[in-house]
């Protein structure tokens, strides 16, 4: 069991260039993958999404990768002349505004990020694709290893709240007997006092109300709710996405559990009904953050 969060480092270098690449992720619905690299490797983008995606299934995974290109020749110095202008036009309002003296100086821009760029103009692929490759195995290595870490605490989390839910289920279980024959008297005496005594047929009465109560039981909901927690308790020592069917699950517990407050009006009930509800929003928001 994975959790969505995570981080991943991975460094490599060669002679002829360094790596760094760095893979971070929070929750998202469904697989969302941004990488960031030197324009120079735009091209590499879909085949580092592919092999990112074969192995997360889900979150807004960030990936960023630095690449240092070190003695490679025809090094390229690039102006970015649009970009230059704009810093140039925010410096002199920023000037103007707060009435400073200092004059704009060349440095003063061409410092500025994107303004220079220095790209070699032709490279052999064989000369850097091994090295990202290794890097990115290992940065992805890294980043499963640690959301693999962090699904394992909130598996743990899990067990301590499924251990109570059955707790409670278990007290519910004890009382459902006392809910029939709750359900059974209230008819009864809500008959008696509407229905004249001499028109009553006792033995129809009888059969009628033991059909109403056998529908007022919550015998089948409580039955739902234990093999709602087994599925889930077996779920989550899966691997793989588990989280849909988590949260799948979670909606189940919480329609058996609403179905039996609303069949009763036993007061230890409706209590313990009240802290499962507690407990499975707990259980709910937890799912979150698991892929």
């Amino acid at each position: 069991m994975n959790s969505m969060t995570g981080y991943g480092l991975g460094i490599g270098s060669n002679e002829n260039v360094s790596v760094k690449i760095e893979i971070k992720s929070v929750n998202n619905r469904y697989s969302d993958i941004n990488v960031k690299l030197p324009k120079i490797l735009l091209y590499i983008e879909d085949r580092i999404k592919k092999y990112i995606k074969d192995r997360v299934h889900r979150g807004k995974i960030d990936v960023f990768i630095n690449v240092e290109f070190l003695d490679i020749k025809n090094i390229r110095v690039g102006v970015n002349t649009a970009l230059a202008k704009e810093y140039f036009e925010a410096l002199s309002s920023i000037k103007r505004e707060l009435a400073f003296k200092d004059e704009i100086k060349l440095r003063d821009i061409y410092m500025m990020q994107g303004v220079l760029t220095n790209e070699p103009e032709e490279i052999d692929e064989d000369i850097y694709m091994g090295v990202i490759e290794e890097t990115l195995q290992e940065a992805v290595e890294n980043f499963i290893a640690m959301r693999n870490r962090e699904g394992e605490n909130i598996k743990a989390v899990f067990e301590n709240s499924l251990d109570h839910i059955k707790e409670i289920a278990e007290s519910i279980k004890i009382k459902a007997p006392s809910v029939v024959e709750e359900n059974t008297k209230k008819l009864k005496d809500t008959i008696r006092e509407n229905v004249d005594a001499d028109k009553l047929d006792l033995q129809r009465l009888s059969t009628e109300v033991a059909i109403m109560c056998d529908k007022l039981s919550i015998d089948e909901e409580i039955t739902r709710v234990f093999i709602h927690l087994d599925q889930f308790s077996d779920i989550i020592n899966k691997t793989g996405a588990i989280g849909r069917k988590l949260d799948f699950l979670v909606q189940e517990l919480n329609r058996e559990v609403n179905t039996i407050g609303s069949k009763t009006t036993d007061i230890e009930i409706l209590n313990s009904v009240v802290e499962l509800k507690s407990e499975i929003e707990k259980l709910r928001e937890q799912i979150q953050n698991i892929e």
